[in-house]
């Protein structure tokens, strides 16, 4: 038999092939990718949350220390990230669909996460991004327009492409951090709704 004929027989036989699955096993990976899923999700929050926490007090101290109203702005706007990612979990956590120990209320619960992280990483701009960046964009402006006041020739020549320089570096850095994070919907969280959302439809409809 020839490999075209050996592919027709296949197809032929494929609409009545059915493989069988323990729901036991199957319950117990699902478990495990749910638990393994949000220990990601907590350690990466805690990182960030961490991170947010270190660049108030940096910002504070600073912006206090020299008078800086634009680096006090800035420790503010910071500090909305890290809040905002706090109070996230905490409304996700209630409002999360009832964890059991049926096999669907396993998926319903993990979908919900898988969802709901998707729609952080495709609104990241505007909740993570793009509150520091106002900060960030009032203390470059300000840097800026300090330096041409107080013009002076050659330093106040440095100064300038120095700051352009950074402004550039933080344009950059948001944009990779922006398409890193739509990277990751695309390429892992889409693909894993889209298996969770399969399996739960075809529990539902057996």
């Amino acid at each position: 038999m020839t490999f075209d004929e050996l592919q027709k027989t296949w197809q032929s036989q494929e609409s009545s092939f059915s493989l069988s699955i323990d729901s036991d096993m199957l319950l117990r990976e699902i478990k495990r990718n749910k638990k393994h899923f949000e220990s990601a999700i907590f350690w990466r929050d805690v990182r960030e949350v961490g991170v947010c926490f270190l660049l108030v007090i940096f910002f504070f101290y600073y912006g206090l220390k020299g008078n800086v109203w634009e680096l006090l702005l800035l420790a503010l706007l910071v500090a909305w990230v890290g809040v905002f990612m706090i109070v996230d979990r905490i409304v996700q956590k209630r409002k999360r669909p009832k964890f059991t120990e049926s096999l669907i209320g396993c998926i319903k619960s993990s979908l919900a996460q898988v969802v709901h992280q998707i729609w952080l990483l495709k609104n990241v701009l505007w909740w993570y991004l793009l509150p520091p960046g106002i900060g960030l964009g009032i203390f470059i402006g300000s840097a800026a327009l300090s330096i041409i006041r107080d013009f002076s020739g050659k330093y106040s020549k440095i100064g300038l492409l120095f700051i352009f320089g950074y402004a550039v570096f933080c344009i950059l850095l948001y944009w990779g951090i922006y398409h890193l994070n739509q990277w990751a919907v695309r390429k892992k969280l889409n693909p894993r709704k889209a298996e969770l959302e399969q399996l739960l439809d075809s529990l539902e409809k057996d």
